[in-house]
This record gives structure tokens, sequence and C-alpha cells, in this order.
């Protein structure tokens, strides 16, 4: 394959979204018991209170007719259920920690572009005020409106989130070399630990076809960069799951997926800065920065629960 895009056989990845808009019956793999913990999950700065978590799951067990939820026994519910709540919240919180530290929020008029529409009986107008609000929240148009209030990052902000963790800019600009096996990926990290240039050893190595004239470069239309919301939907989870894991300086070790194995680096922001800096220059900018905390490292789960996976921006079971 050209690129480590994902197989069009492969299930599309299940929208956390789902929620917002009630589209399927949930099923239960396992089962999760309310507790005393103090809080379930970490985003940045922000905190996801045990009790407000048990509140809102309660209510979302509770109203199956509205999202085909089982009631909890005695005190225990399906993880699935918890998990796919949680990783709602959690899309919520992301967007409230950069909104909040732009010194910006959701408004009641940003919502109201929703609610005006919906119709007098419609069964969300039944749910609790703090739960119509967080499916309200998960709009794209509820969330786009309030995080195009944020201002843009300067140039050496950007730069500096960048060097550290690029992911967390909400683009990746990746070279790849593409191989046939886990040894020849070696082979290749050898040569790179000896000064190799990355470039030059995928036009002579890698599997990918284009990469003779690319240099194993993944691009956008007119940029150097890829949004790390396009590469989760449409890039082979386990590509991008070591791209994640790639430092930002330096390459992966051998990362399989189902095109092969690859060797992946971040290219070095002296090449690819402006167009970095670019993403960052108008009202999408907050968009980026809250899709680049879900991509990042910032995202802390309670293990009861499970881990959060930045490739499906959902929380998994662990193990």
């Amino acid at each position: 394959m050209p690129h480590p895009h994902r197989s069009p056989r492969r299930t599309p990845r299940l929208a956390v979204r789902a929620l917002a808009i009630c589209a399927s019956t949930l099923i239960a793999s396992a089962c999760a018991t309310f507790t005393e913990a103090d809080s379930v999950a970490i985003i940045g700065s922000t905190t996801i209170e045990q009790d407000d978590f048990d509140r809102l799951l309660a209510e979302y067990l509770e109203r199956g007719d509205v999202f085909g939820t089982l009631p909890a026994i005695d005190g225990e519910v399906p993880s699935g259920e918890a998990r796919r709540l949680l990783g709602a919240l959690v899309q919520v919180a992301a967007t409230n920690e950069v909104l909040n530290r732009a010194g910006q929020s959701v408004t009641e008029g940003d919502r109201t572009s929703v609610t005006d529409e919906l119709p007098a009986d419609h069964p969300w107008r039944t749910l609790s005020p703090e739960f119509l609000n967080l499916i309200l929240d998960l709009q794209e148009s509820v969330r786009g409106a309030a995080l195009s209030r944020v201002a843009p990052p300067s140039p050496e902000s950007v730069e500096s989130l960048y060097r550290v963790r690029p992911e967390r800019t909400g683009v990746v600009c990746l070279r790849h070399i593409l191989l046939d096996s886990e040894s020849e990926a070696d082979e290749v990290i050898a040569l790179l630990e000896d000064g190799a240039d990355f470039a030059e050893l995928a036009a002579e190595r890698s599997t990918e076809p284009i990469a003779v004239t690319s240099g194993g470069a993944l691009v956008g239309n007119g940029t150097r960069c890829l949004p790390v919301a396009q590469i989760n939907q449409t890039f082979d989870p386990l590509f991008v799951a070591g791209a994640y894991g790639a430092p930002p300086a330096g390459w992966s070790d051998p990362v399989e997926s189902s095109f092969g194995w690859h060797v992946i680096m971040h290219r070095p922001f002296d090449e690819i800065g402006d167009d970095v800096i670019a993403v960052h220059s108008g009202a999408d900018s907050g968009g980026f920065l809250a899709d680049g905390l879900l991509a990042s490292g910032e995202v802390t789960i309670d293990p009861r629960y499970g881990t959060w996976d930045p490739v499906s921006s959902g929380i998994v079971p662990i193990g």
C-alpha cells in the first residue's frame, strides 16, 4: 500500500459523540462497581470527580428510553456503559480545558444554536440540565463556536509545544520508512544511529513506491502536516499509535501495522515550523489544541475504567 491508511474493510471507529445522538444500543462486556474514589479522570488540569460521574452515570443507565442503556443491578453497571459515558466527559473536559486556559467557556448562546432546533417533545428535553448540557457540548456546532473564541498561541508557544510533544499542536508532520520485516526495520534504525539521513534512507529502502520522491513524508493538501483528527480516522491505528509514541526528536522503534513494519519520525520543527504555525493563525486554533490535548499524554483515567486511547479518542479496557 502506498500509505499507511486503514484498509477499507475495517470497521469505522466508534465515535464517542454517538452518545450525543443516541445512535445505538450499548453492549456490556464486563462490570464495574461504584466506589468511593475522589476522581475518575484528569485532563490537563481538569478533574472529573467521582461524585459527578456517578450522578450522570445513574441517569444514563436509568434513561434507557433515550440511550438504549440497561439499569444497574445492585450497584453494578456494565463497564462498557461506564467507559462510553466517561469518554464523552473526557471529550468535553478537553474542550473546557482549552477554553479555560484562554479565559473562555461554552455559553448558553452557543448551546441555543442546537436547542432552538429541538422539537418541544424531543427526548433530550426530559433529561436533567446537567446531562442535557453534556450532550449539547458534544455537538460540533457548540464546540466549534466556543473554541473559535480561543486566541491563537504565539509562534513561540506553538514551537514549544511541538518540540516537547508534537501531537499536542493538533497536527503531526511525519516521515516513515515502510519495510517487510522487523529485522529490516532494525537495520534501518542502526543506519540512522550511525548518521544516515532519514529521507535518503526512505527513498532507498522503503517499500512505499512514492518514497523515492517523497522521502517517506506524509503530507496534507498544501501542507506538510496532517491533523491528528484526520490520521486518527483514516490511518491504520497501529501506525498512528506508533507515531504518537515516537520521540519528538529522533525516530520510533519498529512499529508493526497491517501494511508491514515502519520506522517513524516527527519532522524537525526547523523544517516544517511554518506549516505548524499556520495551523494556529486563525479561528481553528482552539479546535486543533483540543484535539491535540486528546492525542497527547495529558489524559489519565482511573484504571478501574480502563485507559485513554488517543487513536480512538475513547477509553479501552486494560489488558
